[in-house]
């Protein structure tokens, strides 16, 4: 997908309105589990940002007013370590004062222990073939929702480690058959005026190819941008300020308009150390 230096500057715009937004939440955040766990996906999201920019995002910057540096790393480092629930970054509640990370089982039934860390650990092994095979397979109309698919931006996500390697998949069809599902679930996204499906399968799109053009998805995405910098659960216009409802719209919001802008991971290679 090729972009001019203007659309490009009004998708940072966009971005940066919306990391305006999360700082004020973040100051307005109570040493509390529900803000342990709102902290721990802004950290998450701010490593990821952090590595498509290339240097530090403002989310980190924002951050250190409730995490310090060290904690930073403490948690990324259990991140890294599979010991954080994959299928869903909300379990995350407290992850720095709490050890207590037994894996769920993810929705399709695939155990999380089957796919590898996202962010380190022998980049040159093959995909599990659960994940594979989870990734391959239609989802059921009947079991098309907006949790059956944050489960599949998760798994893709992971195994593309944010954007920073290709997976080796058993099968080169792989690629192309979890790329017409994110095609799919994007589309019902759209249909059904949902929008954090929606940036999810844009940033997984973006995943799978960096050239695929999701400018059409991103004009619901832009136009649903309220005045105070957050996004809503649904597309749409609207002038309402939101409150902390607004955390999950948003915060995947501005990662996929990181992944939209930048398209690659520019960082080396993690290590054992995840600094940002």
């Amino acid at each position: 997908m090729l972009q001019d230096s203007a659309y490009e500057q009004l998708l940072n715009l966009i971005a940066a309105r919306g990391q305006q937004w999360l700082r004020t939440q973040i100051g307005l955040m109570a040493n509390a589990p529900a803000s342990c766990e709102g902290l721990a996906e802004i950290a998450i999201a701010a490593h990821i940002c952090t590595g498509l920019r290339g240097t530090e995002t403002p989310l980190r910057t924002f951050l250190r007013s409730r995490i310090s540096d060290d904690d930073f790393d403490i948690l990324l480092g259990r991140f890294q370590k599979d010991k954080l629930s994959f299928a869903n970054s909300r379990h995350a509640a407290c992850l720095v004062a709490s050890g207590d990370f037994s894996p769920p089982m993810l929705a399709s039934g695939i155990s999380l222990p089957a796919v590898r860390s996202p962010v380190t650990d022998k980049p040159d092994a093959l995909v599990p073939d659960q994940a594979e095979a989870f990734l391959r397979q239609p989802v059921p109309d009947d079991r098309l929702d907006e949790g059956m698919i944050e489960t599949y931006a998760w798994v893709l996500a992971i195994t593309y480690r944010f954007g920073a390697e290709r997976p080796r998949f058993a099968s080169a069809r792989s690629y192309g058959d979890a790329f017409a599902n994110c095609l799919r679930l994007a589309d019902w996204a759209q249909r059904k005026g949902k929008l954090l499906p929606l940036v999810q399968m844009i940033f997984c799109l973006c995943l799978i190819d960096p050239d695929h053009d999701v400018r059409e998805m991103l004009a619901d995405v832009i136009s649903s941008q309220r005045p105070d910098g957050s996004f809503p659960a649904r597309i749409g216009f609207g002038t309402a300020d939101q409150g902390d409802e607004a955390l999950r719209p948003t915060l995947a919001t501005v990662v996929a308009l990181h992944m939209a802008i930048h398209r690659r991971w520019r960082t080396p290679r993690p290590s054992l150390r995840m600094a940002a």
